[in-house]
């Protein structure tokens, strides 16, 4: 009796954790496809029917996972944020190891890991990193960038006043929200300069861009001690 007892126990123990896990990769399956669609078009645009269909799954799991729309979308920028920012805190950290802090590489190390992911082979990432593109042009979702990603962004922030210790403390957070929008402009990939230049330059070609980017946002921040 006892050994049947346990027998059942087991079985009902491993039936909850299928259960756990298949909800697990459903809930992944969501996000995976309703990121997709919001990097490329916008979340007004992009009905929690797109969503279903596009991940195979009934309108009934999106509801029983997330409940509305907007937490899904929430999901979907928490997710990744939590990856970018452990890269930035660790790059923070080995630069910080080696004594080798500079405005420069300071930015490199915010700035480079968004341009590594948007060169990837991961569609998942692009899409994502076209999502905060649109996020940052936008005080609708000021919240959701607040939440997943000052906090990193104050200890770089932290760390530049003591290489700019003259500068004002105004001057420089004006001066690292303007780095932060051109970053997020450029790593989207902007066809801006497709059309300036008749399409003999491209915004899609990021390893000039970044190099440029990078060399932009140093000379702005170091104008700015003067300011």
């Amino acid at each position: 009796m006892m050994v049947r007892r346990g027998k059942a126990e087991i079985g009902k123990a491993v039936t909850v954790l299928q259960t756990r896990a298949n909800g697990d990769q459903t809930r992944e399956k969501i996000i995976a496809a309703a990121e997709v669609l919001f990097g490329h078009h916008s979340f007004d645009t992009v009905s929690l029917r797109d969503i279903t269909n596009a991940a195979g799954v009934t309108l009934a799991l999106v509801s029983y996972h997330f409940h509305t729309k907007e937490n899904l979308f929430s999901a979907i920028v928490a997710r990744r944020a939590q990856t970018l920012n452990q890269i930035r805190r660790a790059r923070l950290a080995d630069l910080e190891a080696s004594g080798t802090v500079t405005v420069e590489s300071l930015l490199d190390a915010f700035m480079r890991p968004l341009f590594e992911q948007m060169q990837s082979d991961d569609e998942g990432w692009q899409a994502y990193l076209l999502l905060l593109a649109k996020l940052a042009t936008h005080d609708r979702w000021l919240s959701y960038i607040h939440e997943n990603f000052d906090e990193t962004a104050n200890l770089f922030i932290a760390r530049l006043r003591t290489l700019l210790p003259e500068m004002e403390e105004e001057t420089l957070l004006r001066g690292f929200s303007m780095v932060l929008v051109l970053m997020l402009q450029t790593v989207s990939k902007n066809r801006r300069l497709d059309s300036l230049s008749d399409g003999r330059f491209s915004g899609s070609d990021l390893s000039m861009s970044y190099r440029l980017l990078l060399r932009f946002s140093l000379a702005g921040l170091n104008a700015l001690k003067d300011a």
